[in-house]
């Protein structure tokens, strides 16, 4: 028979059906397997939820330090195809950093984090979601990032931050183009005001500290900054707190530009981040999204990314 280097796909199956992990107490060797062939084939969450489950198989049986040694070698095995997986990501649906065009996730920060990454050499799927669903995800390790993220220290639990800065976003209010309504930096001033914010979105210290401690105590919630405006225009609310250009661009697309009016000073003007789940060890992405970040702000590429979203 002819030899070649290409195997089957058939001998390729047969391959996986053939190994088998040894026979284990109490017939755990079919789970330990399919745990195992998840290991192998799946990435993101469900890796670490197999990975997970392999350890709590281990404390039940006898044999727990022959098979945790025979699950470190399968692992450090399948440390090629890991890092082989593409990163997922999860932003908040939002013009004009993240949004759907044509079926594909496109947007200011994600061509950020897109470019960065092939500089890296590495592939990147990004999901939209409601940003309290992104953060969700990640603390569980549904997914292994999220962006673009505040510091902030009850998020510090369970994400980890890149070290380069992925963009400032400058906080403001905006209200009616025909409100009476202003601020001059006194959030207490506005304690009497309905403000509608989005579920889980931080608005920079300053204010989570004042709807934390109810000096703002008319504070309304919804899932996306679209919703906000259409409250606004409606007299639901009487300001809604919003980076600048995201509130811009939304009513610029809903034709609702000449009703709004931005209300100086701006509230805040916080970096923001790409952060990473601590569920696994994702510090070489972080690294690598790092060095590419900075090189795409030295070499003119992030000013100019910037610029096709903000002209």
């Amino acid at each position: 028979m002819p030899t070649t280097n290409k195997m089957d796909p058939r001998d390729e199956q047969r391959a996986v059906k053939v190994w088998a992990p040894p026979v284990l107490p109490n017939g755990r060797s079919r789970a330990v397997m399919a745990l195992l062939l998840s290991l192998c084939c799946h990435g993101g969450g469900r890796r670490s939820t197999a990975r997970a489950q392999l350890s709590a198989v281990a404390r039940q049986i006898k044999k727990a330090p022959a098979y945790l040694l025979l699950a470190s070698g399968f692992l450090a095995m399948m440390a090629s195809v890991a890092c082989a997986d593409p990163l997922i990501l999860a932003a908040a649906d939002t013009w004009p950093t993240a949004y759907l065009f044509d079926g594909k996730a496109t947007g200011m920060l994600v061509d950020l984090v897109t470019e960065a990454y092939r500089r890296a050499g590495h592939s990147v799927e990004v999901r939209l979601m409601p940003w309290a669903r992104c953060l969700k995800e990640a603390e569980m390790g549904e997914v292994d990032g999220v962006f673009s993220a505040f510091k902030l220290p009850e998020r510090e639990r369970f994400l980890a931050y890149s070290k380069e800065a992925l963009t400032v976003q400058v906080i403001a209010f905006f209200a009616r183009a025909d409100s009476t309504q202003s601020f001059d930096g006194d959030l207490a001033a506005l304690r009497d005001v309905r403000i509608g914010v989005i579920t889980g979105t931080s608005y920079g210290e300053r204010f989570d500290e004042a709807v934390r401690t109810r000096v703002l105590r008319n504070v309304e919630q919804t899932n996306t900054i679209e919703s906000n405006l259409k409250k606004l225009i409606l007299g639901r609310v009487g300001l809604v707190p919003s980076y600048r250009y995201v509130a811009l661009d939304t009513a610029r697309r809903l034709h609702l530009l000449a009703q709004i009016r931005e209300v100086s000073p701006p509230l805040d003007a916080v970096p923001t981040y790409l952060a990473f789940t601590k569920a696994r060890d994702l510090s070489k992405w972080s690294e690598d999204f790092d060095a590419a970040l900075a090189s795409m702000k030295q070499d003119g590429t992030y000013d100019r990314i910037i610029g096709e979203y903000l002209r």
